[in-house]
């Protein structure tokens, strides 16, 4: 894999995978299985180029010609790894790059859709990972709370040991929220903003807060 972006190097049109309730970060792995006849074909022509591919969210909106919307917000990454299986699909491992603002969407002759995008506002993502000294330990049993209400499971011994960027990306994206509290922890500048939106978030849920209050951001 290729260690290292630059701003320039980063394409200003990319290939897009709308998927409500998928995010991820820089540095973090999104795996994905692709199935779809528009998206073999985008990992394909990615693979042919640059092996990069921006994952974004649908916002349950519907604009013109019946086609979803998205969010301003994504997240390109780089194909680490690929393979193919009997049936025809791709098991593919995303490794997050730089998150991306949308500007417009590019006409094609391809399956898949192509949106032109700027990375203005995300160049720390480029840079090297923020090392926090942070007690995770709160928010770790505060999780695991959310699990059970959930019934949901995972290593926690493993979880414990994981440093807390790591631990905070991780749980954004696997936890059981909303499309609209997944892209508000997208957006989130920084770790340590996102740590806050993630307590925050945790709290209502394990507080017991109804639907209405918990969409109030």
């Amino acid at each position: 894999m290729k260690k290292k972006y630059s701003k320039a190097e980063l394409p200003k049109e990319l290939p897009v995978f709308p998927l409500s309730n998928a995010i991820f970060f820089p540095k973090t792995l999104l795996p994905l299985n692709i199935f779809e006849p528009r998206y073999k074909q985008m990992t394909e022509h990615a693979l042919e180029k640059d092996n990069l591919i921006g994952m974004i969210q649908s916002n349950q909106k519907v604009g013109e010609n019946n086609i979803p919307e998205v969010y301003d917000i994504g997240c390109v990454g780089y194909i680490e790894y690929h393979s193919n299986t009997p049936d025809g699909r791709y098991l593919i491992n995303l490794k997050g790059v730089s998150r991306f603002k949308v500007e417009k969407e590019i006409e094609t002759n391809n399956m898949y859709r192509t949106f032109a995008v700027n990375y203005d506002d995300f160049e720390s993502d480029l840079n090297d990972e923020e090392k926090l000294e942070l007690n995770t330990l709160d928010l770790i049993e505060k999780t695991k709370k959310l699990f059970n209400k959930h019934q949901l499971s995972t290593d926690w011994k493993i979880v414990e040991k994981v440093e807390p960027s790591q631990l905070i990306n991780s749980l954004a994206m696997i936890c059981p929220f909303t499309i609209s509290e997944k892209q508000r922890l997208l957006e989130t500048m920084n770790i340590k903003e996102r740590n806050d939106v993630l307590n925050q978030i945790i709290n209502f849920y394990i507080l017991g807060n109804n639907e209405e209050n918990r969409n109030i951001h």
